[in-house]
């Protein structure tokens, strides 16, 4: 997580990005800026934690094989 300078010195101006937390991912050869909210939303989930868990490793292996194959359609000739 990082802070976000209150000037915008780090932040191109142009971008509307009004928050005080950020979380920085890596993003290709940039970054990503997920901003943060002061206060937190809470849902009510029926799954479990482990349900969860399972469904975004599906979710994420699906998303890699669907990645995969669109790379090599890319380098077929």
């Amino acid at each position: 997580m990082v802070k976000v300078d209150p000037k915008g010195e780090y932040i191109s101006k142009k971008v509307p990005f009004k928050t005080d937390k950020a979380i920085l991912e890596p993003y290709g050869a940039s970054f990503l800026l997920i901003p943060v909210p002061e206060k937190t939303t809470e849902i009510d989930v029926k799954a479990t934690i482990r349900e969860l868990k399972k469904r975004a490793e599906e979710k994420a292996k699906e998303e890699s094989a669907t990645e995969k194959v669109n790379q090599n359609k890319k380098y077929q000739i």
